[in-house]
């Protein structure tokens, strides 16, 4: 891209700069605007036509655009097949400009932090990140570690519902755990530190192959079903424990992370920490439902791989021609809202090992079939999503549980 010459391609170039990896979307007037590259690519993922703007030193500007009114579906669309994008706004009333309107990047959707209404309800939509660290826990990344040093750590979040979790592995099979974690939350972002990926051979299912715009297909190792995410590469101190710890401390208010089952865990840590960086980085709405963590171990529950899961027809069919209800979350979902949709689901994908969560949860489904009107009118709070009520019953449920186990 040469040196533009007027103010405005000035101002877009600039800004730009700052968003390499992401289509930007430039507002002028009532569009959204994309230039040069992202024009040409945008013009192609979604079929609209390319045209060109006045010529920068003799070469036509390839240009094309969105109306605003309508920028979310188009959004959505590009959100989908693996791009980011940041949205620029004008901040400032043109009437009231000197001259050139100022513009700023407002926010930046990529597929691990959208949460509009195009997602769909039963999935969780999951940003995942991974790293790797050796040797005591205050250190951060080494390249050429010994295997048998490895510690690895994994953390996924839900940005729209707030669910943050994070765990960590060490030893020679790090990468399969690892794999296993994403076959089962099948994330549609994947953040890695740039220089130090987890695995560094993607011929043999790694995840280490350089990065493009746009959903990358990573080939997993034999016997394991292909899975696709979005790749995004960030910088090796963002996964620094002494950066990333400080980072979840200082979101969930606390001096340590004992309280949350992190401590001591700092592989776990520095791979939540780094989402919670990116989020803060990319979204700049407020962040307060993300108000815990949740650290797991994978021994706590059953590992289904995911070709276990579809020839069991756990959450879907075994073959696309057939009908969805056959499968056992279609026979057994009669949930109302979106996040009991994913519980469940959740809960059939990761089955629980430990005995006494099974038996609180039978306690709990033989209490609100015993409880007929509290199931009732608790179900018609939830279709009417009136949170009000739902604290009430939930509390209501809470004492009556309570008062049943005495």
């Amino acid at each position: 891209m040469s040196e533009p010459t007027t103010p405005l391609m000035r101002q877009y170039t600039a800004i730009k700069k700052d968003h390499p990896s992401a289509l930007l979307f430039f507002r002028l007037g009532d569009f959204y605007e994309m230039f040069f590259e992202d024009a040409v690519l945008a013009a192609k993922e979604l079929q609209i036509t390319l045209t060109s703007r006045n010529k920068e030193k003799g070469v036509a500007i390839p240009m094309c655009g969105v109306p605003f009114h309508a920028a979310e579906g188009y959004i959505s669309k590009l959100i989908r097949r693996g791009y980011k994008v940041a949205i620029c706004d004008q901040v400032e009333d043109a009437r009231l400009a000197k001259k050139l309107v100022r513009r700023e990047v407002t926010r930046v959707v990529t597929p691990g932090t959208a949460a509009d209404s195009s997602l769909n309800a039963e999935d969780n939509n999951f940003l995942a990140a991974v790293v790797v660290l050796d040797g005591p826990a205050t250190t951060g990344h080494s390249v050429g570690i010994e295997i048998s040093k490895i510690r690895a750590g994994f953390a996924a979040l839900d940005l729209s519902t707030g669910e943050f979790r994070a765990t960590e592995f060490t030893g020679t099979d790090a990468e399969r755990r690892i794999q296993d974690e994403l076959e089962q939350l099948r994330p549609n972002e994947l953040l890695y530190a740039s220089t130090a990926p987890l695995f560094d051979k993607p011929e043999s299912g790694g995840m280490g192959a350089p990065p493009v715009q746009g959903r990358q297909t990573v080939a997993p190792p034999a016997g394991r079903s292909s899975t696709a995410w979005a790749l995004t590469p960030l910088d090796d101190w963002i996964f620094a424990p002494d950066h990333a710890i400080p980072l979840l401390e200082n979101q969930f208010g606390v001096l340590s992370l004992e309280g949350f089952g992190l401590a001591g865990k700092s592989a776990a840590a520095s791979a939540a920490g780094a989402i919670l960086h990116y989020v803060r980085t990319t979204q700049r709405g407020s962040l307060d439902h993300v108000d815990r963590i949740g650290f797991y171990e994978c021994q706590d529950a059953m590992v289904l791989d995911a070709v276990t899961v579809r020839n069991l027809e756990l959450v879907e069919p075994l073959f696309s021609s057939a009908d969805p209800g056959i499968t056992l979350f279609r026979s057994l979902d009669a949930t109302i809202t979106p996040m009991g949709k994913r519980l469940l689901r959740a809960w059939m994908l990761r089955p629980s090992l430990d005995a006494s969560e099974i038996r609180a949860r039978l306690d709990a489904v033989e209490e609100l079939k015993q409880q007929t009107l509290i199931r009732d009118e608790l179900r018609q709070a939830l279709r009417q999503r009136f949170p009000a009520c739902v604290r009430h019953w939930r509390f209501r449920l809470r004492r009556d549980y309570k008062n049943c186990t005495a």
